[in-house]
């Protein structure tokens, strides 16, 4: 009884939107495999569209913040979510907590005109079969291993079960299903999606050949585990929000207390001051209890999201096919990493808050005189949730520092305009999979498709250097000896908006909390706020001669706040906090004239080597964790390393090199 209890009360919560929190009405399922009710969804774009002026038919997930690409750009953004697949699942499910019953009939008795019931179900072929057909399925050799489960006894108690095709539909083309899995790009894709997407992909394979090396109960389990440890979590969070929401109604009856003690004193004279300082306190309290609530909200969402998960990957095992387990088993592995990202933002800001009320000391000596009884302060401090990071206890199918680089492609860059070899000094990852790639000898920006494929082209009077995202329509490219920054409009086409003014040569540019940071020739950088004004500028480390501590390359962790340079003949990697106060300094015998840099979704930080031919794989900490890439032989000198968003895919580029190489982290075979 017990156990039954439970069960309704995980189908119950599975059935919850994670927006209204109420049984989904019309669940629209998202390509990240979250599911929102049709109504709620549509909200959250027009508010997205609204406030973010989207020039796509492109909006983030509510929970997890991956982007939705429509399929079709034209339609209204008033039938976004409309156009959207519906979950069979969670369709079924709503159905099944209904009480609703459903006669199903055997396919293959339908196709002969015959109406006759089913009492069976095979996952993997998709039919319904009455006991002849089912007797005659069985009796081919190749179907034998097929899932087949009985729906029915009769017409009278018929058993519903969980519709899982959501699973099945390509993301991309709703009516398709999936056939193939694209190793280049490390997703499911239907026929048209290889025809029109990854036909030049050299690792597509069908689902059938994927299962052979996919074992399905330890990848299950791995998510299970993944997936409790980070509910449990989130649920220790909202808990310690709870506590201190009642620890600042206790802190609330306290101070109001300390105060009427003093009215008592004061009565008539102190009548108003007491008045001001209650309406202080009570828009005080509102402001920061009401920032709790939506806190611990946020934080419901997320836990919702999970166990939405979490059920419908328990019903997938139960009662899937083995291509919809490995299906659902892959898309739940991308959505830990986005879980964990959105779990590490989401509890960054959390403060435990306090109220306490000030009262002046020298009260009694000027009562007639004073103008306040006293002051409500609100006191943060850092909320002590556990002593163990949430990224040491989730374990994604093993950490990075573990695997290997291994090559999985490689493209040509350039294109026939270009009249030099060329040297790619920085390649950006757009929102929408596009890369832009900063061509410096032939003065280029170029921009270039998911396939590898160069779509246009924009050329400058002097050679660009580097490139970072101001939104997700806006690119900034730093021109060094024009002192100016580009700022380039990305859409379907590429145009130049407007530029920026800089004091020096600017090479790297990098954007953390609204601000760009700008790497100049002359040992400073500069502090931009987003439309180019000058905030402040910070003195670099004076111990080298200002040659010796050019810094051409920049990244911004904005997860933790810190920024790394990489200075070029001083052969080493500076790291900072916010404040600008060094955090380390990372300098290794093998490392000759640091370059590019990047960092993984792990924190690990990459350095290139230019003249060492070499790139490096440094913790977080600042300590070596191996030579990931080693070009001696080839006599390479790899300049910029780029990170595919959401992946464990980087590419590297080579100076004078008309080739960039894709690699993947991943452990090895053998």
């Amino acid at each position: 009884m017990a156990a039954s209890s439970q069960a309704e009360a995980q189908l119950t919560q599975a059935l919850k939107c994670p927006i209204c929190m109420e049984t989904f009405t019309r669940p629209k399922v998202l390509p990240c495999g979250h599911t929102y009710c049709a109504s709620c969804l549509q909200s959250h774009i027009n508010n997205k569209v609204t406030h973010s002026r989207l020039t796509q038919a492109c909006f983030p997930c509510p929970v997890c913040r991956t982007d939705t690409l429509l399929s079709d750009p034209n339609i209204r953004i008033e039938q976004w979510a409309d156009s959207l697949p519906v979950n069979s699942i969670v369709s079924s499910l709503i159905e099944v907590s209904a009480g609703k019953k459903e006669v199903y009939y055997c396919d293959q008795c339908k196709k002969q005109g015959k109406e006759l019931l089913a009492t069976y179900l095979c996952k993997d072929c998709d039919r319904f079969l009455c006991i002849p057909c089912k007797q005659c399925h069985d009796g081919f050799p190749s179907l034998g291993q097929h899932n087949v489960i009985k729906v029915s006894d009769g017409a009278e108690s018929c058993i519903a079960t969980p519709d899982m095709s959501t699973i099945e539909a390509c993301h991309r083309h709703y009516k398709k299903r999936i056939k193939f899995f694209c190793g280049d790009h490390e997703t499911p894709c239907c026929n048209t999606c290889v025809i029109l997407e990854h036909r030049k992909c050299e690792r597509v394979i069908t689902v059938g050949d994927m299962l052979k090396s996919f074992d399905v109960n330890k990848k299950s389990n791995e998510i299970k585990t993944n997936m409790a440890m980070l509910e449990n979590h989130l649920k220790q969070i909202t808990g310690k929000i709870k506590e201190n929401s009642d620890t600042i109604k206790k802190d609330k009856a306290d101070i109001l207390q300390q105060i009427h003690s003093i009215k008592a004193q004061l009565i008539a004279k102190l009548q108003k001051l007491e008045d001001d300082v209650i309406a202080a306190l009570e828009s005080k309290y509102k402001s920061e209890s009401f920032n709790l609530q939506t806190q611990h909200l946020d934080g419901q969402t997320l836990i919702t999201a999970i166990g939405n998960d979490r059920t419908q990957l328990n019903l997938v095992m139960t009662h899937g096919s083995v291509v919809q387990k490995v299906i659902m088993l892959h898309n739940l592995d991308l959505n830990q990493s986005r879980y964990l990202r959105a779990i590490t933002e989401y509890q960054k800001d959390i403060k435990d808050v306090g109220i306490s009320f000030d009262v002046d000391k020298t009260l009694p000596a000027y009562v007639d005189n004073m103008s306040k009884l006293g002051k409500i302060n609100i006191l943060c401090r850092q909320l002590d949730i556990c002593s163990e990071p949430l990224d040491t206890k989730v374990k994604l199918i093993g950490p990075l520092l573990e695997r290997k680089a291994i090559k999985v492609s490689e493209f040509k860059v350039r294109v026939s305009s270009d009249i030099n070899v060329c040297h790619i000094s920085h390649i950006l990852h757009l929102k929408d999979a596009r890369l832009l790639i900063v061509d410096r000898k032939n003065s280029k920006i170029k921009l270039f498709g998911q396939i590898y494929e160069c779509h246009e082209s924009i050329t400058f009077q002097e050679h660009p250097w580097f490139a970072c995202l101001l939104s997700d329509t806006e690119v900034a490219v730093t021109i060094p000896e024009q002192k100016t920054i580009q700022i380039i409009e990305v859409k379907d086409k590429m145009q130049k908006k407007r530029e920026i003014t800089t004091r020096f040569k600017c090479w790297g540019i990098d954007l953390i909390h609204e601000q760009l940071l700008i790497t100049t020739d002359q040992n400073i950088i500069l502090i931009l706020d987003m439309h180019g004004n000058e905030i402040k500028t910070v003195q670099m480390d004076k111990s080298h001669s200002e040659t010796q501590q050019t810094s051409l390359f920049i990244k911004a962790n904005t997860i933790n706040s810190v920024i790394y340079l990489s200075v070029e003949y001083a052969h080493k990697l500076v790291a900072y906090n916010i404040t600008w106060d060094a955090l380390f300094t990372y300098t290794n015998q093998d490392l000759q004239n640091a370059a590019g840099i990047d960092i993984d979704r792990e924190g690990n930080i990459y350095l290139c080597g230019y003249y060492s031919h070499c790139v490096q794989q440094i913790s977080s900490e600042g300590k070596i964790i191996k030579t990931l890439l080693s070009k001696k032989e080839e006599n390479k000198n790899p300049l910029s390393i780029a990170f595919c968003t959401d992946t464990d895919r980087f590419c590297i580029t080579y100076g004078d090199c008309d080739v960039v190489e894709v690699y993947e982290l991943q452990f090895s075979q053998t």
